[in-house]
């Protein structure tokens, strides 16, 4: 089954004279998700007042509790934002830092978060202290460990990724979690790429608040991600908007929920089709768990030949991969991985060459989702060698 798409490329909107091994950066909506966007958004444009007013309220509580159970959360935490960057900075702004406070981040952390973090640890007079994360690496507790150890009496928060962006490592979220809290430091998780990717259970990780996109790996529209809170903390978090919501009768809500909900008139369409999209992947690759485990084994199978044709490593052990593999290149003489990108992607190829000074690191990082097949990794290792990469 690796050798051919499990869902023909015809079954989302992209175009098929492009290879597309990058689901990881911005995803790809089925066309039938996008149909129903457009059924939501012309609902919505048919009676607006009786759209917001009436109809809303029960249509979002309905997104929420789908979401909410495939998570494994509870639902009252949960509540809609247009990215998982926006999650990130509304718990940022919610705390309360002194000079000399710390922040623990890692050396993986995504560049937005790491911004957002700058922003708000200046403004404060804190600071950020860095986890440092080997890459290559042998085993999940090595991330674990490294994470801990950068815990002091002054950290007051830490951020960490369930799945790092530029290196596609899972974590053992649940020993990081627990090590965390056992310290008394608080946990924001960015979850950015793990939903639809590995399975998620936030109840059971009992993470302090959690960040992730639904349109990457559950394939719903742009602009469809989600922030949760555990209840201990969701009356401290609010929205970085104050609208009507501040103040709006609550219904049998909370005021968290309200106060998110509604930050200002805008086109809720991307929110209300996720469950359309949850529906329409997993009868694509058959459940959500096939369609895990069998991108799991394509980005395994994946790395592995792209290393063959490369001459490189695999640097992570298959435990740590989701859908995303990440491989060490050295580009050919006088190259540069931002140009080198641009050419890649100029002539037809989807695929993020990864720039992380702070790492080191130069690299190819390959997706795998419904739609790719082993062909596609040869192909584009083919590619990579005629042009002059190498493993790193």
């Amino acid at each position: 089954m690796l050798d051919r798409p499990v869902a023909p490329l015809s079954a989302y909107a992209l175009d098929p004279a492009i290879v597309h091994l990058n689901h990881g950066s911005f995803g790809a909506c089925p066309r039938a998700v996008l149909a129903e966007q457009d059924r939501l958004r012309a609902r919505l444009e048919a009676s607006p007042m009786r759209f917001f007013l009436l109809e809303w309220p029960a249509l979002v509580d309905a997104a929420r509790d789908r979401l909410a159970a495939f998570l494994g959360a509870d639902p009252g935490g949960l509540v809609f934002v247009p990215n998982a960057t926006t999650a990130v900075a509304t718990v940022l702004a919610s705390l309360a830092l002194a000079p000399g406070d710390e922040i623990v981040a890692t050396d993986h952390t995504y560049r937005a978060c790491r911004n957002a973090l700058d922003r708000i640890v200046e403004a404060a007079g804190a600071r950020i202290v860095l986890a440092h994360l080997p890459f290559p690496v042998r085993e999940p507790d090595e991330h674990t460990r490294a994470i801990l150890a950068a815990v002091t009496p002054r950290t007051r928060l830490a951020l960490v990724d369930h799945i790092t962006s530029a290196t596609g490592l899972v974590s053992d979220l649940a020993a990081v979690v627990r090590g965390l809290e056992a310290r008394g430091v608080p946990v924001l998780v960015d979850g950015a790429h793990a939903p639809g990717q590995v399975p998620v259970a936030l109840d059971a990780v009992g993470a302090t608040y959690y960040a992730a996109n639904c349109h990457k790996w559950l394939c719903a529209p742009k602009g469809a991600a989600i922030l949760w809170v555990r209840a201990d903390r969701r009356d401290a978090v609010r929205p970085l908007v104050t609208s009507h919501g501040a103040t709006l009768p609550l219904d049998g809500r909370t005021r968290y929920q309200v106060e998110h909900d509604w930050t200002g008139t805008h086109d809720p369409s991307h929110y209300l089709a996720i469950p359309k999209a949850l529906d329409t992947v997993a009868e694509l690759g058959g459940s959500w768990p096939a369609v895990m485990d069998r991108n799991h084994r394509l980005a395994i199978a994946g790395r592995d030949l792209l290393a063959d044709l490369l001459g490189a490593r695999p640097p992570a052990p298959d435990s740590m991969i989701g859908a995303m593999a990440t491989l060490p290149i050295t580009l050919p003489a006088g190259a540069t991985p931002g140009p080198f990108e641009r050419r890649l992607l100029e002539s037809g190829w989807e695929v993020p060459i990864v720039d992380w000074p702070q790492l080191g690191l130069t690299a190819v990082r390959i997706s795998a989702q419904l739609y790719n097949h082993l062909g596609d990794v040869e192909a584009l290792g083919r590619h990579l060698h005629a042009l002059g990469v190498r493993g790193g």
